[in-house]
């Protein structure tokens, strides 16, 4: 860690506060002419649960301070993780912010967001200045809240939030010659073959050899490969592809081959081919979900963003995230600010 002189650039000071991961908010309220109005901001806290109170803050030079120094009632929403679209909402310069929403109304009207995290609408107890901001002080007079993960900000970016598996902590740190339930190779290959066990039954149980299984999946996935092609494609799967498995999906009636006089022969699956391999689809398909079914949206999201980053990493290293959000801004446009 390096010490910075308070005179740098306020840019660096931003960046120092991101290390600092927050979660995100749309506060909202209601003019006395009845104009709705809502921003976000991640200058959120609990201040008290006796009474209970929160606070939040709003630069001084924001549009919509003058709505909030003069309203009685506001309301707090902690966005969840599939909300990030609506923080970008509120956080523009976007005229009718509440455009297609379907909103309830709280006391003296204020809008209230549905199917957030968490929700607390508030009676205004104080209000305090704070440097370039205002801290406003709620007293909580209603509140909801969800198991549903909230969305997190962190960096200038948002994010979601992953709770830390203690038993994953506690795994060996070096254990270079044997394999055990904790290694990822025995995790990924116990999730693979869980999913895909009745789907190999099936197969076995309609007579495919896992060559002319493999055959069929590829046509599945891209119809008219070359025969070429599917070989090649199969020994990178570790799958032995001979004429002779063709043949037999040919005599079956599953695929169908290109004329002889082209340069290269083209494998097809017939009606009756797509109609079985549909269906093997199906059964992994179901296999998946029931696999699945136990994980909230944010931590699936994150499973396959790491498995894409690894199914496609160059040799040399990993390539990098791309970013989630744009820069932070200040005012009314933008990312959340960090207040």
């Amino acid at each position: 860690m390096r010490h910075i002189p308070m005179s740098h650039d306020s840019k660096i000071l931003r960046n120092a506060l991101g290390s600092f991961a927050t979660g995100v908010t749309i506060v909202t309220t209601r003019t006395s002419a009845g104009e709705d109005v809502g921003r976000t901001a991640n200058s959120f806290s609990s201040v008290s649960l006796d009474p209970p109170m929160i606070l939040w803050s709003l630069a001084k030079t924001s549009t919509s301070l003058d709505a909030f120094r003069d309203t009685k009632h506001f309301a707090v929403h902690i966005l969840s993780a599939e909300q990030d679209g609506l923080s970008g909402i509120f956080a523009s310069r976007k005229e009718d912010k509440f455009a297609d929403l379907d909103i309830e109304r709280g006391d003296d009207g204020i809008p209230l967001l549905k199917n957030c995290a968490a929700r607390f609408a508030c009676r205004t107890a104080h209000q305090y200045e704070g440097g370039d901001h205002v801290i406003f002080v709620g007293e909580v007079v209603d509140f909801q809240h969800s198991e549903t993960p909230p969305l997190v900000f962190h960096g200038g970016a948002y994010g979601m939030l992953v709770r830390k598996a203690h038993d994953l902590d506690m795994m060996a740190a070096d254990r270079e010659t044997s394999l055990s339930p904790d290694d990822f190779i025995y995790l990924i290959s116990r999730v693979f073959y869980r999913i895909r066990r009745d789907a190999v039954a099936e197969r076995q149980k309609r007579g495919w050899s896992g060559a002319e299984y493999a055959v069929l999946t590829l046509l599945g996935h891209e119809d008219g490969r070359s025969i070429a092609k599917i070989q090649e494609i199969g020994r990178s799967r570790g799958d032995e592809i001979t004429v002779e498995s063709i043949d037999k999906l040919v005599r079956r009636k599953l695929v169908y081959l290109s004329q002889d006089d082209q340069p290269e022969q083209v494998a097809f699956l017939t009606g009756e081919g797509r109609s079985q391999i549909i269906e093997i689809v199906a059964m992994l398909k179901a296999a998946e979900a029931d696999c699945l079914a136990h994980l909230d949206r944010s931590e699936l999201l994150i499973i396959k963003q790491l498995l894409h980053r690894m199914a496609h990493a160059e040799p040399t290293g990993w390539p990098p995230l791309p970013s989630a959000a744009s820069k932070t801004q200040d005012q009314d446009g933008g990312s959340p600010k960090l207040a």
